[in-house]
């Protein structure tokens, strides 16, 4: 069940998003061995935001699964990502993290709880 979503307040071309979704999709999978069908990928571009004072490139984004490895090592991984797909610094980045608990999440009429 991860789910990805990176806000930022650039404007993207269709295949921009296109390529960056694929991108996105591939990290989430190589980082937390998750099988494709559960992985969900969200760009929202074009959205009014500042970090400090300043209305250069930012992003923030979401990041939730049912169980999360080495945050650390998936920050990393993350504003690499956005820093290649999107010309943003990592300085520039934020990254929620959510370890939700199986209860807390559905899909499919129920939820993830064993």
């Amino acid at each position: 069940m991860p789910y990805f979503k990176i806000s930022m307040n650039k404007l993207l071309s269709g295949e921009q998003k296109h390529r960056a979704l694929k991108s996105m999709h591939q990290l989430v999978v190589e980082a937390l061995k998750k099988p494709d069908r559960f992985v969900m990928t969200s760009i929202a571009d074009s959205q009014a935001m500042h970090f400090g004072l300043s209305d250069d490139p930012v992003a923030f984004v979401e990041f939730k699964s049912i169980g999360l490895p080495d945050t650390k090592a998936l920050s990393a991984a993350i504003c690499d990502l956005i820093m290649k797909e999107f010309d943003i610094e990592p300085d520039r980045v934020y990254i929620e993290f959510v370890d939700e608990p199986r209860n807390m999440f559905g899909h499919n009429r129920t939820t993830f709880e064993k």
